[in-house]
């Protein structure tokens, strides 16, 4: 057995990452949260297949490097500037803009006691009213924190490599986005609820048990 996990997939049609994101900063609620330094990694939605796929191969292939082990794969040194990981709010701030959204680098940055304080409150009312709010511990801690992988270890084990830059995927994915989410979208979300696609997506799991 092998274990191979992705970080932060985004890609066309991607109904849990960006379009929570999007509707929230095409609603003029999203600011940058803290100072807006914190490094992430992203995987493109084929690199992370290609991921699996290989992983197989490696199984097939009786490779007893790999028995046993996790390993995380994203789209590696792709990212920009050559590392393995971007400037979140900066890269998110790129999709936003390409919307035809407010840029988030124009607003004010919100400060941390202030957003977890929000959060809590958000919980709070979360649990008395049973309304799910965008804004809460868990999302202000993701969206804040430094999270990125080195891929080295599957580099070395499972032979593998990004099939898609960062830079066309990212490319692609905010086409993808201007051509199917842009023209669905209204205005009227925010903070509370979330958005279409994902709820979608959670009924139809909700379904399935």
């Amino acid at each position: 057995t092998i274990a191979v996990a992705p970080h932060q997939v985004y890609g066309p049609r991607d109904n849990l990452f960006l379009p929570n994101l999007l509707e929230t900063a095409g609603n003029n609620k999203l600011f940058i949260f803290g100072k807006g330094e914190n490094r992430i990694c992203f995987t493109h939605v084929d690199n992370y297949c290609h991921g699996l796929c290989i992983a197989e191969r490696v199984i097939g292939e009786g490779k007893n490097v790999a028995a046993g082990k996790f390993y995380i794969v994203t789209d590696g040194v792709t990212h920009p500037k050559g590392e393995q990981y971007l400037i979140f709010w900066e890269i998110l701030d790129e999709a936003i803009i390409a919307m035809g959204f407010k840029p988030l680098a124009s607003k004010p940055h919100l400060p941390l006691w202030l957003l977890f304080g929000l959060a809590y409150i958000c919980e709070a009312l979360q649990w008395i009213t049973g309304t799910t709010f965008k804004l809460n511990y868990f999302n202000v801690l993701v969206l804040t924190m430094h999270r990125w992988f080195d891929i080295q270890n599957a580099q070395r084990d499972l032979g593998f490599e990004p099939i898609i830059g960062f830079k066309e995927g990212w490319a692609d994915t905010i086409d993808w986005f201007k051509g199917n989410w842009l023209p669905k979208f209204h205005k009227g979300g925010g903070l509370k609820g979330l958005s279409s696609g994902t709820q979608d997506k959670i009924d139809i799991q909700k379904k399935s048990l």
